[in-house]
This record gives structure tokens, C-alpha cells and sequence, in this order.
């Protein structure tokens, strides 16, 4: 039986990927991966974390955007190359957290990073700057969300096997239940009668079309409110953004409640704003969430939120968002509530087949998999040795790309697949 570490936060801990991580878990766990390799979670990443990494056949990486939660995990996925699990292909809070931490491998990385920048391109754009360059040419195996994630990655060169894994549902329906009976009484506290609750949920900050939503309620009848739920950083303050408004009065802000409380406020909304600039190739677990609750939601047109079906969400076009844009694309889902509950409806059955945990695991099983087996191949441990020398005795990339040194590989490859 094959051992795999797993180091991601774990739930209690304040991020989402910590939920994500428990439902890959209860995934991979529903389709028998536990019961053919014994599964090692490790949470916190602590001094003892590195000996388990080395004992086990392969581990497997959860990296996000913060040091606070990823650094130690980045480090050891460098160190130990394994299975890379990107949830941001910008990494670059990532990079700064690591530069501030003065960790040896924050210059390489940007340093890679850095010369893989496309000729013209500006660096005031996060995905211009490929700052998970180092960490999957580290990987064996790198997992993303979505397909325009795999497709960045190979745009960028990465060479590394990418393999596909849907966000999964995070949430049980039990906690589902639980939200839905809350739910009511909050949407009455917000509004009366037929009045509409327009939210944006998750992580409260500048990326999130806030000032921009706010704006568009100008442009929309005084019996749409706004609400904004979710956790509140250092980096940007949503308080100021709403005082200075002139639509205040319409606007309410609940901040950082507990994963509970969270999911009752997401229930008393009637219409979802999730849209993105700068986009950073991320997926949503608001999104996810809203999907699985039947939530009308609203998009951005870029990105990962292209792999979702038109008929599923609402749009608007890439880029700041407008306010007119989003006043038009709410403004007919807060007057029609038969077509907010046909939306909703998609989006509840598109969740639970394209997002089913099942889904994800069979792919992290893949993934996995295929790392197992390069372990035990004959074929690439002679070619790692083969490159070890070259390079030892001065070889450069440049260099085997004229030819140098190519034989034995070529001899290898035949000795591999006899005609």
C-alpha cells in the first residue's frame, strides 16, 4: 500500500481551500483511493512534516496565493516534487510573502518567472507574469480547476502533466438544510415583501467589482439592496468603499462570519454578483456554492467562469467591471422571479454532476496515479541518471538541443518500443 501525503489547511482553518481540501478528501475516500493507499493529511505543516513527506510515494500539494497558509507547503513541494495543486496561477502574493520571509527560494522564483514573461507583455497584469513558473516545473503532476488553466499552462511552456479537477461541492446537505431554515429570517431583515437581495460573497476586496455594484444600484429600482458577506483583509477595506458611496443606506456588510453563518447569509440572497478584475485564473468556492444552492449568479466573461455553461450564469465582458453592465445584467433577474428560480434550477443540476466530489477525486486519482507509476519506471530513472551526468559534466539545455549527448536517450526510447 502506497503512502501519500496530503498537506493542505485543514478545516478549522480561516481559508477556503480548507474546505475544498476536506471534500477531496471524502472524495477520494468515496471512490476507494483509501482503501488502495493510505492517505497522511498533513495540518499544520510542522517540523515533522518533512520526514513524513520523504516516507511517503508521492504528496500532494495544495498551494494558494498567502505565505501565512502555503509557504512551508510551496517549500516542501520544491524540495520534494510531487502532485501541484494550483488554486491561483498568479502566485505572486505568494512570491511577496516568501521575498518578505527572505526564503532562498523567493529570488529563483521570480527570477524564473520573471524570464518567461511574453515579449510586450506589461507586468501590471497578474497572469503576464507566470509566478507558478518554478512550482510546476517542480511537479510531477500539476491538478488545476479549470481548462483555461490547463491552457495557460501549456501556453507558458509547462511541460508537466496537467490534469483537470473540477472545484467540488464543499458543502454537505445537512449544512445545506441548516443554511436554508436561517436563510428566511435573514432575507427579512434586509428587505420586505418583494423586494430583491443582491449579494457578493467570499473574500471582501478589490478584485471583487464592490465599488463598481454599488455604483450599478444608481442605475436599478430602490427595492434592490445590496449585501456584502465575507472575510475582510489587511490589504483592503470595504468600510470606506460603502461610506463614500451615495448608496449606503442600501447597502449592508457582514463581516467575517463563521463557515455557518456564512452559508445562511448566502441563502438570503436572490441574485449573486461574482465577477473578477484583475482575473488571477482562479476559481471560485462562492461561485461553487452559489451554483450548488441554485443562486441566479453573475460573471465575469473570462477565465475559469468561461468553462461554465452560458445557460448556467449571467455575464458581463471582461475587464473593470462597468456599472451599466451590471445594472443590465441584474436588473431582469431582480424583476422576474420565475426566471431567477428556471436559472437557479440550471444551476442546481449543473452543480451536482459537473461539481460532484467524485468528479474531482477520480482526477486527483489520475493525477496520483500516474506519478506512482513514474516512480517505478525503468526507463526514466536511466534518463534521470543519463541527465544528472550531462549536466555534471557541463551540458546546458542548449546544448542537447543541438543533439549533444542525444544518443543514449534516442537508444532508450527504442529499447522502450521494439518495432
Amino acid at each position: 500500500m502506497s503512502i501519500i501525503a496530503f498537506l493542505s489547511p485543514l478545516p478549522p482553518a480561516e481559508t477556503g481551500i480548507a474546505s475544498y481540501a476536506a471534500a477531496v478528501l471524502d472524495g477520494l475516500r468515496e471512490i476507494g483511493v483509501a482503501d488502495r493507499h493510505r492517505i497522511d493529511p498533513i495540518w499544520p505543516v510542522d517540523h515533522d512534516a518533512k520526514r513524513r513527506v520523504r516516507e511517503a510515494d508521492v504528496a500532494v500539494y495544495q498551494l494558494g496565493n498567502n505565505v501565512e497558509f502555503h509557504g512551508d507547503i510551496y517549500r516542501l513541494s520544491v524540495e520534494h516534487p510531487g502532485v501541484t495543486v494550483l488554486h491561483d496561477l498568479a502566485l505572486d502574493g505568494l512570491m511577496w510573502g516568501l521575498g518578505v520571509e527572505r526564503s532562498p527560494l523567493a529570488g529563483p522564483a521570480r527570477a524564473e518567472a520573471i524570464a518567461a514573461v511574453p515579449p510586450g507583455a506589461t507586468f501590471g497584469f497578474p497572469l503576464n507574469v507566470p509566478w507558478c513558473a518554478q512550482a510546476v516545473r517542480r511537479s510531477r503532476a500539476v491538478i488545476v480547476h479549470s481548462r483555461f488553466a490547463r491552457d495557460y499552462l501549456v501556453r507558458i511552456g509547462c511541460r508537466t502533466p496537467v490534469v483537470v479537477a473540477p472545484h467540488p461541492i464543499v458543502e454537505t446537505a445537512e449544512a445545506v438544510d441548516r443554511a436554508r431554515a436561517r436563510s428566511a429570517d435573514l432575507h427579512e431583515r434586509l428587505v420586505a415583501g418583494d423586494e430583491v437581495v443582491v449579494g457578493i460573497a467570499g473574500d471582501l476586496n478589490a478584485s471583487k467589482g464592490i465599488a463598481e455594484t454599488i455604483a450599478a444600484l444608481e442605475q436599478l429600482p430602490p427595492t434592490i439592496r445590496l449585501l456584502l458577506v465575507g472575510r475582510t483583509g489587511p490589504h483592503w477595506q470595504v468600510d470606506p468603499v460603502v461610506r463614500e458611496s451615495r448608496m449606503a443606506d442600501r447597502v449592508t456588510v457582514v463581516k467575517d462570519p463563521s463557515d455557518d453563518d456564512f452559508l445562511a447569509w448566502l441563502c438570503a440572497v436572490d441574485v449573486l454578483v461574482n465577477v473578477r478584475h484583475p482575473h488571477r485564473g482562479e476559481t471560485s468556492g462562492s461561485l461553487v456554492r452559489a451554483l450548488q444552492l441554485g443562486i441566479p449568479t453573475i460573471v465575469s466573461a473570462i477565465g475559469s467562469y468561461l468553462d461554465v455553461p452560458d445557460d448556467i450564469v449571467g455575464r458581463i465582458p471582461p475587464g473593470p467591471p462597468d456599472p451599466a453592465a451590471l445594472a443590465a445584467s441584474i436588473g431582469p433577474l431582480a424583476a422576474d422571479a420565475s426566471a431567477r428560480a428556471a436559472m437557479g434550477d440550471r444551476a442546481r443540476a449543473y452543480a451536482s454532476e459537473a461539481f460532484a466530489p467524485r468528479v474531482t477525486a477520480e482526477a486527483y486519482a489520475s493525477a496520483i496515479d500516474g506519478v506512482l507509476a513514474l516512480a517505478v519506471d525503468l526507463r526514466r530513472l536511466a534518463l534521470a541518471r543519463w541527465a544528472g551526468a550531462l549536466r555534471s559534466t557541463g551540458v546546458e539545455p542548449g546544448d542537447a538541443a543541438r543533439g549533444f549527448g542525444l544518443r543514449y536517450a534516442e537508444g532508450l526510447a527504442e529499447f522502450g518500443h521494439p518495432s
